[in-house]
């Protein structure tokens, strides 16, 4: 049995004028709830309703932690039997706990920021209900390693591998982790970091004044810890990214989108001066093909920075409030890396995940199977040394939101990104909920488990972009 509950919902024109209600049949409480329902034949508002609702019922472990990705047919959390001693997967954390945290601030950042456009097209108390609850987790992983007890738990890692029986550390302020097991760890990213403030920054004018002191305290002790440097331990590999090309030129962006959110947070002068120095040096925003271009290199491997223009995107259209004075640069990088995310894509809009660009042209092709013999591997995970032409489903839903800020930013780009938004939407099943897809049939039986993953990423993400055109009055189907 479903309930029918009202609420603001499209008439296909222009949202934010004459809204009207409609029924919105997502299950009750108590009844089945599954991702299965999710397909055309449910409105637009309907589905967003159930990926929203499944988020705030099902995506967080006992501790508060969000999920990262799950399982695609049990719609549930990874367990170790889920795994097979031939799968091939990353070394350190065991495959169910890699799995289940390893995205868990980054999506929590995002399904936040949701939130509160939801609040703000809706003014429905549910939506800050399932604010707090992203809040949390946030705040619960930024726990986990503000620890100044010598002896506070973390786990430490040698070579590339997480001993759980390894000495306790300290932890530091000012960073947010992969909580694998639960834990603090030393393994983060600038995704990990990015997303969880931003979700803090719009999060920030709804919440109570003890929520908002704490936002302070995070962004005040996290633009001070990095200001001091930004390295990063991914996997094994220690990377310092402000010194890691061409990584620095997209990555570096964001941090001076942090500091910048932090000074606007704080006030405190010395975010605002990290801010400066990075945006004069990253400031141009180039794509990853102009970088490219710019280093020499008439052509390049081209895996995940296509998708990682969300970030760019996001980032540019604070800037654009807050620094109006460089418009047109902060245009500029949005729309070229909007574009840029379209390469590699299909007409079914997966994006090919191992791509060889023409750094002149943009001219690009798919590359073919071809996996190292194992004497030459630099990791246990054979993704990381082979190339397939399997697809990554992450791109898709990335434009929901990308394409969404595009048209309301770029009037050149309104028609184009619209037509996109349309299409993500009109279509959007559980299929697009997947982290990677094998439409030629090549997977190797060695990763056949990538395709069985549901990526907290796209629920996040569909919502993200739903609720912004909502906020925002942008017509969806």
């Amino acid at each position: 049995m479903t309930t029918q509950r009202l609420i603001p919902a499209l008439n296909g024109f222009l949202l934010g004028v004459g809204l009207i209600s409609v029924v919105l049949a997502v299950p009750a409480q108590g009844d089945a709830l599954t991702l299965r329902m999710l397909g055309p034949e449910m409105s637009v508002a309907d589905r967003i309703g159930l990926i929203d609702r499944f988020m705030h019922e099902r995506y967080y472990d006992p501790t508060g932690l969000m999920y990262s990705h799950i399982n695609w047919d049990k719609e549930r959390p990874f367990i170790a039997d889920d795994f097979t001693n031939d799968d091939s997967t990353v070394p350190g954390p065991e495959p169910w706990q890699w799995m289940s945290y390893e995205n868990s601030p980054f999506i929590s950042g995002i399904f936040l920021a949701a939130q509160c456009y939801r609040y703000q097209a809706t003014r429905d108390p549910e939506a800050l209900e399932y604010a707090r609850r992203a809040y949390g987790s946030i705040d619960a992983n930024y726990r986990l390693t503000e620890q100044h007890d010598p002896a506070a738990g973390g786990l430490s890692q040698k070579a590339g591998f997480i001993d759980l029986a390894a000495q306790p550390k300290a932890a530091q302020n000012g960073f947010f982790c992969k909580p694998y097991y639960g834990q603090a760890t030393d393994h983060t990213s600038t995704e990990q970091h990015f997303a969880p403030l931003v979700g803090l920054y719009r999060y920030w004018p709804l919440a109570t004044p003890e929520v908002r002191e704490r936002i302070k305290q995070i962004f005040s002790e996290v633009s001070r810890r990095w200001r001091a440097g930004y390295k990063i331990n991914f996997f094994s590999e220690a990377w310092d990214m402000e010194q890691s090309y061409p990584r620095a030129q997209r990555h570096m962006f964001l941090w001076a989108v942090i500091h910048r959110m932090a000074y606007e947070i704080t006030h405190e002068s010395a975010s605002y001066d990290e801010f400066a120095r990075l945006d004069a040096l990253y400031g141009a925003i180039p794509t990853p093909r102009e970088t490219a271009w710019g280093l020499g290199r008439p052509s390049y491997i081209s895996t995940e920075d296509r998708s990682f223009h969300v970030q760019i995107v996001i980032g540019s259209e604070i800037l654009l409030d807050l620094e109006p004075g460089n418009r047109t640069r902060y245009l500029r990088g949005m729309q070229e890396w909007w574009k840029y995310s379209f390469t590699g894509q299909r007409e079914d809009l997966l994006s090919y995940y191992f791509i060889k660009v023409d750094s002149r042209t943009g001219e690009w092709e798919k590359l073919p199977m071809s996996i190292k013999p194992r004497a030459f591997w630099r990791s246990s995970f054979m993704l990381h040394n082979a190339t397939l032409p399997i697809c990554w489903v992450g791109t898709r839903e990335r434009q929901g939101i990308t394409s969404a800020i595009v048209a309301r930013q770029v009037p050149e780009e309104t028609g184009p990104a619209l037509n996109r938004l349309g299409q993500i939407y009109r279509g959007l099943n559980k299929d697009h909920l997947k982290w990677f897809a094998d439409p030629e049939g090549i997977m190797p039986p060695e990763l056949n488990w990538m395709l069985n993953v549901l990526q907290g990423d796209s629920l996040a993400f569909y919502s993200l972009g739903y609720w912004y055109a909502r906020a925002n009055g942008i017509a969806l189907p």
